[in-house]
């Protein structure tokens, strides 16, 4: 079986150990690093062999469509260099039988303790410093950077999974208050709340959900236009709500800040995506780009051969220290 690896970080990230155990599995790897569509692998559409392909998400931006891989011959599995399914499009891969695997809980602490940083950013009004050039006059300047103190406020997290559970964890570590909704309530010391409620009463939301049928129309405009005008909407998922409309919220200071990750490219798509005071008389500023990078328990990706059900297995090895980089970009607050 042939593995096609789309990795720009391959030769950083891969360890001498998981090439031999690659080279164990029977499997041919074949490698690109050089970020490219995938149809420019001609050897990827050639011949019959049985084939699967290994794909780290920032190779394709953040989006595999079914047009990418449907010409693939023989294509037995799609493994995302990930743990979110949201960015592969799997129509046609649940159609014709292709399995499609992630990598569980990989970064679920780089995630929540990003999440967590955006939104001492967003509530601290760092974006606005960095732009201002940190003025720091506080005779003048006073209340126009003041912050939002944390402790003691409500926080709202949709979805009590993995990444959920951990950033509330870290809420509670501020003395923050934990609410959450998930599809069922949980057994947990958190108190539930359906939507309504979570949106109209929180000070910061969280929204941690995957991408999927169920909840592409779950957090509707009318939850969103039901925030509080103090309120904080701080994501790290993706295409789950609409992103302009919280924007020009931020803009016409009906909500104090919107933290977000996206790529550039998702960036740019936005409708007058950099705001300033030069340019209107708008409170949101210019999205400062981030890279902070963490060290992680590494994960074993071992590409087992497909079994009966052909299906894949990620299988957690041994721990080692990698470097892992979250990109994102956010948008600051409007004055308080």
């Amino acid at each position: 079986m042939k593995a096609f690896i789309f990795d720009p970080l391959w030769e950083e990230l891969v360890t001498d150990e998981l090439l031999d155990k690659l080279k164990a599995s029977n499997v041919e790897p074949i490698v690109t690093t050089k970020i490219a569509p995938l149809s420019e692998c001609t050897a990827l559409f050639e011949g019959d062999d049985e084939r699967i392909i290994c794909v780290n998400p920032d190779y394709v931006s953040w989006k595999l469509k079914s047009d990418d891989y449907k010409g693939i011959p023989n294509l037995k599995a799609i493994l995302g260099a990930a743990t979110s399914f949201s960015w592969i499009d799997e129509s046609y891969a649940n159609e014709n039988g292709i399995t499609i695997a992630n990598v569980r809980s990989f970064s679920t602490q780089a995630v929540a303790e990003w999440a967590v940083a955006m939104l001492f950013n967003v509530a601290r009004q760092v974006p606005r410093l960095i732009k201002d050039g940190f003025p720091l006059d506080f005779d003048k300047d006073f209340m126009k950077y003041r912050g939002v103190e944390l402790h003691g406020k409500t926080v709202g997290i949709i979805g009590l999974g993995n990444i959920g559970s951990a950033i509330a964890k870290r809420c509670i570590g501020l003395g923050m208050n934990v609410t959450y909704w998930s599809k069922s309530p949980k057994e947990s010391d958190y108190k539930y709340a359906e939507l309504a409620e979570l949106f109209a009463k929180s000070d910061v939301i969280f929204p941690t959900m995957a991408l999927n049928n169920e909840t592409k129309n779950l957090i509707t405009p009318e939850l969103l236009k039901s925030m509080k005008v103090s309120a904080m909407f701080i994501s790290v998922v993706h295409e789950l709500f609409d992103e302009q409309l919280i924007l020009s919220m931020v803009k016409d200071r009906k909500l104090f800040g919107f933290g977000y990750e996206a790529s550039p490219a998702t960036f740019s798509g936005h409708e007058g995506n950099v705001y300033s005071p030069r340019k209107t008389n708008s409170w949101v500023f210019e999205a400062m780009i981030f890279e902070p990078k963490t060290d992680f328990s590494e994960r074993d990706i071992s590409l087992d051969t497909l079994n009966e059900e052909r299906r894949f297995w990620a299988k957690e090895g041994d721990s080692k220290s990698q470097e892992f980089v979250l990109r994102g970009l956010y948008i600051s607050n409007r004055f308080k």
